[in-house]
């Protein structure tokens, strides 16, 4: 029997050149479909919000270890005390950052 992650890691890194770089980053609790509905998956669509249509042809989910190493310095070191200690009852964080080079 395999240990299922405590957490997920969900991304999307959508980059357009006049547009810049827009990061949408989520980390929650692994819970089990109800209903045969991701809800985690569901609140991260509600999240990108307008455009997330568009937006979600870029989505992936990650390990920690791809996460952090692919997106560990968007990340406050708080953050990554807390899911390193596997007890967050309910936990999810988000943020979406945006970088404009023009």
């Amino acid at each position: 029997m395999t240990d299922k992650p405590f957490y997920r890691f969900f991304a999307i890194d959508y980059v357009a050149t006049g547009e810049g770089r827009s990061v949408w980053l989520m980390i929650c609790r692994n819970y089990p479909p109800i209903d045969n509905k991701d809800r985690e998956y569901e609140k991260f669509v509600k999240f990108v919000g307008e455009g997330a249509d568009y937006y979600m042809h870029g989505f992936d989910e990650l390990t920690e270890d791809e996460f952090l190493v692919k997106y560990g310095k968007m990340v406050s070191d708080y953050i990554v005390e807390m899911i390193a200690r596997k007890d967050q009852p309910a936990f999810t964080w988000e943020t979406h950052l945006h970088f404009n080079y023009s």
